[in-house]
C-alpha cells in the first residue's frame, strides 16, 4: 500500500528560473508559425489576381475596392502607392483556404500533438507540454487550436497576450482549457514545476519542510530507467524489499512499488497521482 505523505508549502526554486517565462520567444515563435502557413495561402491566392492602373479606372483606387469586396468572392488589394495598381480577384478562394486551415490543422495539431513542437517553437527553443511535462497529444493540441478564435480577439491578440502576460505559467485561455504550457526546449519530459505554488506531496522521513536538497538513496529496489524496462521478453525488476518511495533521476519525480497491484508507481504532479509506469 501507499505509505503516508505530506505536503510541501511550496516548490523549490527552478534551476534557470521559471520554465515558463518565455513570453517574448512565443511571440516571435507565433510569427513564424503565421507566416508559414500565410505565406503559401497568398501566393496560391495571388495566382488569380488581376490588375488594373490607376488611370484605367473610373473612381478612386480605394472606393473601387470597397465596392469589389462587398461582391460575394469578390477580393480585391489596393496597391496604388507602391506600383499605382489595383489587383482583384472575383474566380474564389478555395484552393488557398484548404491550404491555410489544412496547413493550420497539420502544424498547429499534429505535429504539435505528437512532439510539443511546431516550426517557431522549435526555431525558437519552446516546447508545448502537459502538466506532467510531456507532449500534449493531438486531443489537446485540438483545444488549443480551437481556442485560438478566443486567443486572437480582437483580432490582434489582445485576449491571448493578457491572460499569456498575467495568469500563472504565462498560459493563454487554449492553454488553460487544455492544461498544457508552452516551456523551454530544456524543461520538457518534466513535470512542470512553477515558484510559489504547491507542490507534489514529499514523503515521509525525506524532508520535513520541503524537496530533499539531493535525491534520496535508491534503496535496495531495482528502478526502471527512463527509456523503458528491459527488452521485450525479459521480466520486470524485482520488487524492493523497502516500498517506500524513490527518487528516479531519469523521470525527474518519485516512484514507488504497489505491492497491491504488483506494479512500479510513478507520481504525476499534474494530476497529484500516483500512476502505474507504462511498459511492465
Amino acid at each position: 500500500m501507499v505509505a503516508p505523505y505530506a505536503t510541501s508549502p511550496a516548490s523549490p526554486p527552478m534551476p534557470g528560473g521559471d520554465p515558463t517565462a518565455v513570453f517574448g520567444r512565443r511571440i516571435v515563435a507565433f510569427l513564424i508559425d503565421s507566416l508559414l502557413l500565410l505565406v503559401p495561402a497568398v501566393l496560391l491566392l495571388s495566382a488569380n489576381f488581376e490588375y488594373l492602373e490607376v488611370t484605367q479606372l473610373d473612381r478612386d483606387p480605394q472606393t473601387f475596392c470597397d465596392d469589389y469586396m462587398d461582391d460575394p468572392g469578390g477580393f480585391c488589394l489596393d496597391l496604388s502607392d507602391v506600383n499605382d495598381r489595383v489587383y482583384f480577384s472575383d474566380g474564389g478562394s478555395g484552393g488557398s483556404t484548404v491550404l491555410f486551415w489544412g496547413g493550420s490543422l497539420l502544424l498547429l495539431v499534429v505535429l504539435q500533438g505528437l512532439t510539443g513542437w511546431t516550426i517557431g517553437k522549435l526555431v525558437m527553443g519552446l516546447r508545448t507540454v502537459r502538466e506532467d511535462g510531456r507532449v500534449p497529444g493531438i486531443g489537446r493540441a485540438f483545444v488549443r487550436w480551437l481556442l485560438l478564435v478566443v486567443d486572437m480577439l480582437p483580432c490582434i491578440g489582445l485576449v491571448g497576450l493578457i491572460t499569456a502576460g498575467t495568469s500563472t505559467g504565462h498560459r493563454r485561455v487554449g492553454d488553460l482549457a487544455a492544461k498544457t504550457y508552452v516551456v523551454r526546449a530544456a524543461a520538457a519530459g518534466s513535470p512542470i514545476s512553477l515558484p510559489g505554488t504547491l507542490s507534489a506531496p514529499v514523503p515521509t522521513g525525506y524532508a520535513a519542510g520541503g524537496w530533499p536538497q539531493s535525491p534520496p538513496p535508491p534503496g535496495t529496489a531495482s528502478a526502471p530507467s527512463s527509456a523503458g524496462w528491459a527488452a521485450p521478453g525479459a521480466s520486470a525488476p524485482p520488487a524492493p524489499t523497502v516500498p517506500a518511495p524513490q527518487w528516479d533521476e531519469a523521470r525527474g519525480t518519485y516512484i514507488q512499488w504497489d505491492p497491491a497491484q504488483s506494479r512500479w508507481l510513478q507520481w504525476n504532479e499534474g494530476t497529484r497521482t500516483w500512476d502505474v509506469i507504462p511498459g511492465q
